[in-house]
């Protein structure tokens, strides 16, 4: 388990760097997904979560913040692997899990949730395997 302060310090050179995507489109016409990037995506993307399935596929927190800090590439490059649609009671959730190759054996995992006309976020984790 990487140690907290290291932990919370990526986390910020994260979010200082990808506070570029804040409010603009993520778009995958061939799938017609489409939402804002917003403050839950980051968090998504940055929670202990996500960092520790990164880590128990082999990366280290390092690999996992560097990586996402390409979110926006990753997800236009990336194929759906799988779709399906969540009725809660606030909404109609859209999810998708998205896969895209970085590297030979390295892989951007996305969990893309879309709800409304614009709104969703993304989760991410890096794997080993593709599916």
């Amino acid at each position: 388990m990487p140690d907290e302060k290291q932990l919370e310090l990526l986390r910020n050179n994260f979010r200082k760097a990808s506070a570029i995507y804040i409010k603009k489109m993520f778009e995958k016409k061939s799938n017609g997904i489409l939402f804002k990037f917003n403050r839950l995506s980051l968090n998504k993307i940055g929670c202990i979560k996500s960092v520790q399935q990164s880590i128990k596929n082999g990366f280290e927190p390092e690999d996992h913040f560097e990586v996402a800090k390409e979110i926006k590439k990753l997800f236009e490059e990336s194929q759906v692997i799988e779709e399906h649609y969540k009725s809660k009671p606030e909404r109609f959730e859209r999810q998708c899990l998205c896969v895209c190759k970085i590297f030979d054996d390295v892989y951007a995992w996305m969990n893309v949730v879309t709800w409304g006309k614009e709104e969703g976020y993304i989760g991410f984790y890096l794997s080993r395997e593709a599916e």
